[in-house]
């Protein structure tokens, strides 16, 4: 028999504009891609599981996630960008070692898992030596979540004796492109994490050029705070290097020409509601990249300061922008952003951002199984008036029931499957021991914030 599964009567959402929304529907999974989806499918030889009284969605697109910092969870509860870059880029990513980057990286996956999350874009900015990549890669593809992992091309403040020069950087981007990310179908495909465009110009020049010839997907933030000088979008627009394949994150303080040079070009643009509103990076894009035509996304970002759930992060950047069309308008007769709007964001908008639109992100026929079954019998989401609207502002993370991806269960029926939590959490835990340690522990953690001038250009950005 097939690997055939008959997931039976759940309130359907597809997400999917060539595929109606079923108040009462089948949907069949076989060898990992949906074969048929209707009322009452008459299939037999499969394996059915009731779903009668639930939810069935596409699983959640994570468009950014630094995934390396999950032992560092809520120690910035209270940072600035500034406390953020002294303590967690300055002081703490030099002391991580490929295994605490591998129990990091794990445990991460896993939580956005259990979240919902069926595809996360690791922005991977922590390698330090080619066993620090290899180690993160291990992780993600150990935990059976779908990833593009975005290889960091950004030094760390100290000189690594394994990868000492930009090209060798690059070098081992290439390494791990010609053999273990070689596939474009693959679950895990390659991207390319640039350095913050704040080094010399000639550097991320390079880099980009490099991605392209590597022929993979490109990430970068963008515009999070006020710069002297051309934008990171005028530099690439000048020398004709935006295109479809650059997903720039933040951009809260990008023009209005730049987010229509970003939506002419085909790019895409990741929010992170909770760490730009925290962290002082401005408010978030997300009505401005709308208006514009920005295909526009979400990301989760950091546990390190705030949660690591895409139903907050939909919740918090829709709610900022009806406040501040309120505050705009006087008081708004009219919710120009609708609540649905924003699962499309973490769902189809976000795979199209990566080149996946045609494999994943919503729910037809053709498409692979990554999906997601949400408890709709939950107190808080009873009575179930208006699905989309109420996944976007009444569910939450608990309500994840199961997980399905490439037609494989992560989670099912409230549980991962085939993990072993309590040593995920053991080593993750190790890994938070181990590098708060090696930098002295927690108070030492802002000890480098006067010297953060050595390597951001942080514009206009005052403390706190």
């Amino acid at each position: 028999m097939a690997d055939r599964w008959l997931l039976r009567g759940a309130e359907v959402i597809t997400c999917d504009p060539t595929q109606e929304d079923l108040p009462r529907g089948d949907v069949l999974v076989e060898d990992g891609v949906i074969v048929a989806m209707g009322p009452e499918l008459r299939v037999s030889d499969c394996r059915v599981v009731d779903l009668r009284g639930k939810l069935l969605l596409p699983g959640l697109i994570d468009a950014h996630r630094h995934t390396w910092q999950t032992p560092l969870r809520a120690l910035g509860a209270d940072w600035t960008v500034m406390d953020y870059l002294a303590a967690v880029r300055v002081k703490l990513a030099p002391a991580f070692q490929p295994e605490d980057v591998h129990a990091a990286n794990l445990a991460g996956a896993l939580e956005a898992l259990d979240a919902g999350i069926t595809t996360l874009v690791d922005y991977s900015h922590c390698i330090e030596s080619p066993e620090h990549a290899d180690a993160a890669l291990t992780a993600i593809d150990d935990s059976g979540i779908r990833a593009l992992f975005a290889y960091g091309l950004a030094a760390g403040p100290l000189e690594s004796t394994s990868l000492p020069t930009h090209a060798s950087r690059l070098a081992d981007a290439r390494r791990l492109r010609t053999t273990r990310l070689t596939s474009d179908t693959g679950r895990i495909r390659m991207g390319i994490a640039l350095t913050e465009m704040q080094v010399p110009w000639e550097q991320s020049r390079a880099e980009v050029l490099a991605a392209r010839e590597l022929g993979v997907p490109i990430t970068a933030h963008c515009s999070a705070w006020p710069v002297s000088g051309p934008s990171e979008v005028q530099r690439l627009a000048a020398e004709g290097l935006l295109g479809p394949d650059l997903l720039f994150v933040h951009c809260t303080f990008s023009s209005d020409d730049d987010l229509q040079r970003i939506a002419d070009s085909g790019g895409s643009i990741a929010v992170t509601p909770e760490t730009e509103l925290q962290m002082g990076m401005g408010f978030p894009v997300t009505g401005r990249a709308l208006r514009a035509g920005v295909r526009t996304t979400l990301g989760c970002d950091v546990v390190s300061s705030n949660g690591g759930d895409l139903f907050t992060a939909m919740r918090l950047a829709l709610q900022v922008e009806r406040a501040r069309a309120h505050e705009r308008d006087g008081l708004s007769r009219v919710l120009a952003l609708k609540a649905a709007r924003m699962l499309s964001m973490v769902t189809l908008d976000a795979a199209e951002a990566l080149g996946l639109g045609h494999i994943t992100g919503s729910l037809r026929p053709g498409k692979e199984a990554d999906l997601i079954v949400l408890a709709a019998d939950a107190l808080n989401l009873t009575p179930l008036n208006r699905p989309r609207d109420a996944v976007v502002l009444q569910a939450h993370a608990g309500n994840v029931e199961s997980v399905m991806v490439r037609g494989r269960w992560a989670k099912f029926q409230g549980a991962l499957v085939d993990v072993d939590v309590e040593a995920v959490r053991r080593r993750v835990v190790q890994a938070r021991d181990a590098v708060l340690t090696r930098v002295g522990g927690p108070s030492a953690l802002l000890g480098e914030r006067e010297a953060l001038a050595e390597h951001w250009e942080l514009g206009a950005a005052k403390d706190a």
